[in-house]
């Protein structure tokens, strides 16, 4: 079992790899280490990342991306792995944004406009989400150590580790503090960004929100996504089974196998 600072000695930051093992869980409990990760791409791994991954025994691999994210960059094929994959961006409102580079990188009213789409669209992530559905089957069927990840592991891959946590009982504050690590992940890539278009952010300030979606996390972003849930369901257990037919009983035997 490694910590996640032993995990960090292994894999490069933009990997953004980590266990969601030790978070305090419901019942005073806390997940177990060792049976739930996330991440960004495989394909992304050295040969050194990829020698070391297949050390944690992981089982079960699910790719967020869309069909044509997995032909142009596919995960590596892994003995004794079970891969599924199954977009977790099939809701309308995303076919709305250019999440190209210039798409990212519109300025004035345009650039205003896609910071708004992009808001309404991560809160829109968590519902209807045949992708989490199928996530939450295998994760239901103790499909373990299992590991989900999609493009930079930090936007499909952030907001479904919110709704597994909250599923697994921790606490609100802590989900928040989860999403946004891959602030610490994504760091430099994201300071080089801002220092190369520091001039340009300077004419137009709404290019940095944008540069800081597209390279990283934003706390309004997760907090948003939070709301959003709280506010159709207070009670959170009713989202889980209004969304994934998990009732009480489901939910307690979840956090018996992934926690102690």
């Amino acid at each position: 079992m490694y910590t996640q600072q032993e995990l960090d000695s292994h894999f490069r930051k933009h990997i953004n790899f980590r266990d969601l093992g030790g978070y305090p869980a419901a019942g005073g409990l806390h997940i177990r280490p060792g049976l739930l990760y996330r991440s960004a791409g495989l394909s992304f791994m050295n040969e050194e990342e990829l020698s070391f991954f297949r050390t944690l025994g992981v089982r079960y691999v699910m790719d967020l991306r869309t069909k044509t994210e997995t032909e142009l960059y596919p995960d590596p094929v892994l003995e004794d792995v079970c891969f599924l994959q199954h977009s977790g961006l099939e809701f309308a409102n995303a076919k709305e944004i250019d999440f190209s580079p210039a798409g990212m990188s519109q300025i004035g009213g345009a650039g205003l406009a896609q910071i708004e789409k992009l808001r309404l669209y991560y809160n829109l992530i968590p519902f209807d989400n045949e992708a989490f559905r199928i996530l939450f089957e295998e994760i239901r069927a103790q499909h373990a150590p299992l590991l989900f990840h999609c493009a930079t592991g930090k936007d499909r891959t952030g907001v479904f580790a919110m709704v597994l946590l909250l599923a697994l009982g921790v606490p609100r504050q802590t989900v928040l503090e989860d999403y946004l690590l891959s602030r610490t992940y994504f760091h430099d890539t994201l300071q080089q960004a801002l220092d190369e278009q520091s001039k340009d952010i300077a004419l137009h300030p709404e290019l940095e929100e944008l540069l800081t979606l597209r390279l990283s996390v934003t706390q309004a972003v997760g907090e948003g996504v939070l709301d959003a849930l709280f506010s159709k369901y207070p009670v959170i257990e009713d989202y889980f089974l209004a969304e994934y037919g998990l009732d009480d009983e489901a939910l307690t035997a979840l956090r018996l196998f992934y926690c102690a």
